[in-house]
């Protein structure tokens, strides 16, 4: 007891006579802990400190949702081929979705606040504010709500309209956990659906 007591006089209050009691009652540790005891200590806390909490399944299921359909809006500046590239990643993504328990019905608004395109180092840099809106199929309230900027960058300006519609596209199956559509194969058309 009395080393403890005298570890913390010096580490805490400060007292230079718990350095003399700790020296003066013939052991050889330092400040009241052996090396061992302190080894095992450090061991300890690098074990505890290696554990981490896994994150709540409440929070992983947060944007899950029966989504029926989307709709795209834009200001009249900006362009209607964007529009509809993004309308049509969106559906084909709604159309092969299912989900496995009941989940709350919605239709998805995403609005495309600004779209902006300038040039970059060898070739151009588009990026698009989007403000994308759940609202309740039953109620019409709007129950979810997400907000993100898709950038991409291209050595082509032609195709940069495509991949910015793709890139927002993305962000929207990601956020609201839809599935990906599979790609086109020779079977996929032949023989469709």
């Amino acid at each position: 007891m009395q080393r403890i007591t005298a570890f913390w006089s010096v580490f805490v209050f400060g007292n230079r006579a718990g350095i003399a009691r700790a020296h003066t009652s013939g052991s050889t540790d330092v400040f009241g802990f052996s090396v061992l005891r302190s080894g095992a200590f450090l061991v300890c806390c690098l074990a505890l400190m290696s554990f981490r909490l896994m994150p709540d399944d409440a929070d992983k299921n947060r944007l899950v949702y029966d989504v029926r359909g989307a709709f795209v809006a834009a200001q009249p500046e900006i362009s209607h081929r964007l529009m509809q590239m993004v309308h049509s990643y969106v559906s084909e993504s709604i159309d092969v979705t299912s989900r496995a328990t009941v989940r709350p019905r919605v239709v998805l608004t995403i609005r495309l606040a600004s779209v902006k395109k300038e040039p970059f180092l060898l070739g151009a840099r588009s990026s698009a504010r989007v403000v994308v809106r759940a609202a309740s199929v039953t109620t019409g309230e709007v129950i979810a709500e997400a907000k993100f900027t898709a950038t991409v960058y291209g050595l082509d300006k032609d195709s940069l309209e495509g991949d910015l519609a793709y890139g927002v596209a993305s962000r929207v199956i990601q956020e609201f956990q839809l599935a990906k559509p599979a790609p086109a194969t020779l079977a996929t058309a032949l023989f469709p659906k």
